[in-house]
């Protein structure tokens, strides 16, 4: 009976993993869609409180993919996925705030609604949040090789929650300088996670762009 069988990495799976990156890191439409509704959901989640409603914004998860590129591109040296994910990230984050904070003033504004009263929390856990945001980096870089693992991008979106705190930092912008501060902590230290991971993992499977 055999209990372990030793899988090589191809060039088949580099050459996949590669151009998957590179296939949902082009700044269009599609993607700025998958922001926009994502931030929307994400707002939604926390204005009403909801945990279901805010699982279903990391499940879109769309800024995985530019960090994603970004590592790849950090390790590959090149120049015009580092400067084209970096420009998709800052674009979306830009985007994602303007949601939120459009839609805390709205609430507040037009239905009176209560910030403060949020119960999600997302104070920062810097240990917890570091290790969970790595093993999901790894695993996002690995499963792009492998194709079996391919299919727990989803749970990786849901692991490391990108967009909650990103959205939350929006939100806070305008109720709340303390959820602000705290919830961009947290989405910095996964950015930060999963860049090194995925680009530590890139390395070591020796996955490059060109």
């Amino acid at each position: 009976m055999t209990f372990y069988t030793s899988n090589k990495v191809t060039d088949t799976g580099r050459a996949k993993a590669v151009a998957e990156v590179l296939e949902n890191t082009v700044p269009d439409s599609d993607f700025y869609i998958l922001v926009v509704g994502a931030a929307l959901l994400a707002a939604s989640g926390i204005l009403l409180d909801s945990i279901p409603v805010l699982i279903a914004s990391m499940v879109v998860a769309p800024l995985m993919w530019p960090l994603l590129g970004l590592s790849l591109g950090i390790v590959s040296k090149d120049g015009r996925l580092v400067g084209r994910t970096l420009c998709m990230l800052v674009a979306s984050m830009a985007i994602a705030l303007g949601v939120a904070a459009l839609g805390a003033w709205i609430a507040i504004k037009y239905f009176s609604w209560n910030i403060q009263g949020i119960f999600i929390s997302f104070s920062p856990n810097y240990f917890f949040d570091v290790f969970i945001a790595l093993v999901s980096g790894a695993i996002a870089a690995y499963g792009l090789v492998r194709t079996k693992v391919g299919g727990a991008m989803t749970g990786i979106g849901i692991a490391v929650s990108l967009m909650p705190p990103l959205v939350a930092t929006g939100v806070g912008i305008y109720a709340s300088k303390i959820l602000s501060h705290a919830a961009f902590t947290i989405f910095i230290l996964n950015v930060a996670g999963i860049m090194l991971a995925s680009a530590v993992t890139f390395a070591l499977l020796k996955v490059k762009s060109k």
